[in-house]
């Protein structure tokens, strides 16, 4: 796994977690179809006017809530809640004006609340976990983060030792549960000796951890979330978080890249620093695959060998993904048509990858007829 198994960290100083970042502005993000928008109020409009249902709806900064419990783990004000489509509500049982509930759910600190809302269609049920986490528990547990990744090895004790550390942390379990979850997946995912989870597990707690970590409004956290997102190829909801360095570069190459910009103009390469904290995080077929993706098309062409064999390695489905753009962008600029369109080709049932594929065979067939 990235530096824990190169002893990449090494060559760096590891001064800290202090590589704050926020995204430059808020994203309202639709679950139904992914699109995303600068305002609640444009998201609502969206959600009613594309995704209509009769059902009553509740929000959650921007998020619309489903069946799964939604954990909260930082202040929120009345505003922070939106009811939609109902005419009736009740909160944990007890009868309520649906004007009243985002006021109720902002009173919450630390309990378990049950809102039920409804209309004249079938009643919708949400629960939500109110788990204010404590500042100080909050840095207790980055600052014990370090002192895992400082000791530069990644297995099930050293993590069991991390968990430790942090029990008495309380009010920020969730957010250190989503890091080990995130750890764990990693272990599976990497086939660790010493791993009792299955391989396929890795997805399991990968998607755990996003959702752990989803309120938390930390750079550790986002950095998680961009890995997770990043991995199961949502590169524009990657580049949303991520910091400054070679994931977020790789996130917006590989977004447009596949809505039809050229290599070269898709991207520059990152200014890495020396302090990367994805490194302390990122498992190593990631890590191979971002640095790939920081090559201008000259010096990818020189690695087609070496992704070619990646490929033919047992990898996640969703890494073989971007392996194959990678591999099929370096044999189209070594000017080896038939193994890049025969890569492409790979491609075309998938919708993510589809116009992408389509686009370089065509453009490998324009470069044959004028030569």
């Amino acid at each position: 796994m990235g530096f824990w198994h190169t002893g990449y960290l090494e060559f760096h100083d590891n001064a800290g977690l202090d590589f704050a970042y926020r995204p430059q502005r808020l994203i309202y993000h639709c679950q139904h179809c992914g699109q995303h928008f600068d305002s609640m109020d444009d998201l609502r409009r969206h959600r009613f006017q594309s995704h209509p249902y009769t059902c009553p709806l509740l929000f959650v900064r921007g998020i619309e809530l489903g069946a799964t419990p939604f954990r909260v783990t930082r202040s929120a004000q009345p505003s922070d809640f939106v009811v939609e489509l109902c005419t009736i509500a009740t909160f944990n049982g007890t009868p309520r004006e649906p004007r009243e509930i985002p006021k109720l759910l902002a009173e919450v600190s630390h309990d378990k609340v049950k809102v039920e809302l409804g209309n004249d269609g079938p009643p919708a049920v949400f629960e939500l976990v109110f788990q204010i986490a404590d500042e100080m528990h909050l840095k207790g547990v980055e600052a014990s983060f370090l002192q895992f990744a400082n000791r530069k090895l990644l297995t099930v004790r050293a993590l069991e030792v991390f968990i430790q550390e942090c029990r008495a942390f309380n009010t920020a379990d969730a957010y250190w549960g989503g890091i080990c979850d995130y750890l764990y997946g990693v272990l599976a995912k990497e086939r660790a000796p010493d791993s009792s989870l299955p391989y396929d597990e890795y997805r399991e707690r990968f998607n755990r951890a996003a959702d752990a970590l989803l309120d938390y409004d930390r750079s550790l956290a986002h950095l998680v979330r961009s890995l997770v997102a990043f991995h199961f190829n949502h590169f524009e909801d990657a580049a949303l978080f991520a910091p400054p360095g070679q994931l977020h570069m790789a996130s917006m190459r590989f977004e447009a890249v596949l809505k039809g910009i050229s290599w070269d103009e898709a991207g520059t390469p990152a200014r890495k620093p020396s302090n990367a904290p994805e490194d302390m995080l990122t498992d190593h077929e990631t890590l191979r695959i971002l640095r790939w993706t920081q090559l201008p098309l000259t010096e990818l062409a020189a690695e087609a060998e070496n992704i070619a064999a990646l490929v033919k390695c047992d990898v996640p489905e969703f890494d073989r993904l971007k392996l194959n753009v990678l591999l099929a962008e370096a044999y189209a600029a070594s000017r080896d048509a038939v193994h890049a369109r025969k890569t492409a080709r790979e491609l075309i049932g998938n919708a993510k990858t589809a116009g992408w594929a389509e686009r370089l065979i065509a453009r490998l067939a324009g470069e044959e007829q004028n030569t």
